[in-house]
């Protein structure tokens, strides 16, 4: 029974191939016509490369690593739990999504004028880049509020006349010069077209421009960005282009902008830093100044000529317990400094400055600063990116409002910290002034006024080295990603590819007959069921 089912099958299978040759000629027919098309992608497909750079994201540590040391103390926030960011907040995928950003690719499309686009006649949108004889540029006010295209054609007659037409979504224009440069203003915007080099006339050139912010959205969909590997902060980064050097120069472009961009988000919160520290060394300065005049004054009141070795030989007996408290009350300045600029409305969603939120190496990354500036650092990135009324940035808002509030709790605690080791200390100090018995009066309370003088004078030096490492790290900024290996064409081309010129004509030529045959027999059998059902009634 197996064997005559087989038998069947295996006649069966004989009278679909030979019915399907029987219609040879309609195979051929097919095949000729998939062969054409094959052969205008290979004709018309300009020849497409790979391009590629890898790049390796450095961590920036920032100034926070240094520490102000006032006598033997070291950090001198860091006992209080107050670090900053300080580098702690790097990740890979950050970084690639600054990347991979419509803001980041539209300076880059900006930069290397990749919004316009130059065709020659009859080219089927083929895009010039290097041997493009004129340009058009639009001031940044065009720029940036440009919505569509606006298409430009131009011809140049053999005496230099230059005539040319611009077409948008809403109007036609014309117009007419003797000479390049020329001035060209219609609604969208003023633009200027220019020669770029000693041009053959006669010339006729299709020019476009786009938003930048469009042109930024489709290389954002076409550029490729995968790690190397998950142990190295390395990056590849490619993308593909019938012309070599617009690729090349791109994956170049992309680099330095970014490479750029996060420059100047270092000086810029480097500046405000250095701003905020030269208003408090001003306030410091002035209460310095404020004491000294008053130790001057009571030394001449008092007749107190030789007061410094007068306290010195009991001050060598608190010498230990006075430099703790000088650093304590020192500390305690610094958190005042920052209590102040944190509960500043203005200061909402400005970051913490690390200068002051951080002490010797910044590395402690689970407290309320850190995660406050982490969110903050978000929140920039965010507004960036995205529109104001992304529902992200109300959800960001209120995380940052709540990681604030612990900012406060965290600072209070702090003083409260503080409060208690100064009581303790001075405890200890009194009960050794008691005992010393001797002290005049006038000698305690010129001791009181020293070592508000030194405070003063510690904390001074410490806003000062602060701001000198700030102005240091400016100048000596260094790139955020690090060229790894030069962006370069791959040799083996991706477009066109024979395989899959082959693979349609099989296809093409197997498949669509296949199916016409089938649907025309079905047709005839529905037609004879039809014929059967209804002619006999």
């Amino acid at each position: 029974m197996e064997s005559i089912q087989q038998d069947n099958e295996t006649i069966s299978l004989k009278k679909i191939i030979v019915d399907y040759l029987y219609h040879w000629k309609l195979i051929l027919a097919i095949g000729v016509f998939s062969l054409l098309i094959a052969l205008l992608y290979l004709i018309f497909t300009p020849k497409t490369y790979e391009m590629m750079t890898k790049v390796q994201l450095l961590e920036d540590k920032g100034t926070s690593g240094a520490g102000l040391n006032v006598g033997d103390a070291s950090g001198l926030m860091k006992s209080f739990g107050l670090g900053g960011i300080s580098g702690s907040g790097f990740s890979l995928d950050d970084e690639k999504a600054k990347l991979s950003s419509t803001s980041t690719l539209k300076d880059v499309v900006l930069k290397l004028g990749m919004n316009v686009s130059y065709y020659k006649p009859y080219t089927y949108k083929y895009q010039m880049y290097e041997d493009v004889p004129l340009l058009l540029s639009a001031d940044s006010a065009t720029q940036e509020n440009l919505e569509y295209v606006v298409d430009f054609n131009v011809a140049i007659d053999n005496t230099g006349l230059v005539k040319v037409k611009t077409k948008t979504e809403k109007e036609k224009n014309s117009f007419e010069f003797k000479s390049l440069p020329a001035e060209i203003n219609i609604k969208e915007g003023t633009f200027v077209l220019s020669y770029r080099e000693n041009v053959v006339k006669p010339l006729s050139l299709k020019l476009a421009i786009s938003p930048a912010i469009a042109v930024a959205e489709d290389l954002s969909e076409s550029m490729e960005f995968e790690e190397y590997s998950k142990n190295a902060n390395v990056l590849e980064i490619s993308c593909t282009d019938y012309e070599k050097k617009r690729g090349v120069d791109l994956l170049t472009t992309l680099v330095n902008v970014y490479n750029g961009q996060e420059d100047s988000i270092k000086r810029s919160e480097s500046g405000k830093s250095i701003r905020f520290l030269d208003e408090r060394l001003e306030v410091v300065e002035s209460e310095l100044s404020d004491v000294e005049f008053k130790i001057e004054n009571y030394k001449l009141q008092n007749k107190m000529t030789n007061i410094e070795a007068d306290v010195m030989f009991y001050a060598d007996q608190m010498k230990e317990l006075q430099v703790k408290i000088i650093e304590l009350e020192a500390q305690g300045r610094l958190i005042d400094l920052l209590d102040a600029y944190v509960k500043d409305p203005v200061n909402k969603y400005n970051l913490v400055p690390i200068t002051l939120a951080t002490g010797g190496d910044g590395e402690n990354t689970s407290n309320p600063v850190s995660s406050y500036n982490e969110a903050l650092l978000e929140r920039i990135k965010l507004m960036q990116s995205t529109k104001i009324d992304n529902p992200l940035i109300g959800q960001i808002n209120l995380q940052v409002d709540q990681l604030r509030e612990s900012v406060f709790l965290s600072i209070e605690n702090a003083k409260k910290s503080l409060t208690l080791t100064l009581d303790d200390l001075k405890g200890k100090e009194q009960l050794l002034l008691n005992k010393m018995g001797v002290v005049p009066t006038l000698e305690r309370k010129y001791v009181d006024f020293s070592r508000q003088q030194e405070i003063y004078q510690a904390l001074y030096l410490i806003l000062l080295q602060k701001k000198e490492d700030l102005i240091h790290s400016i100048g000596e900024s260094k790139d955020r990603a690090r060229v790894v290996e030069t962006a370069y064409v791959k040799q083996k081309k991706v477009a066109p590819r024979m395989l899959y010129a082959v693979l349609f004509i099989f296809v093409f030529t197997m498949i669509v007959p296949a199916i016409y045959l089938f649907g025309k027999e079905q047709i005839f059998v529905l037609l004879d069921e039809y014929k059967r059902l209804y002619q006999n009634k």
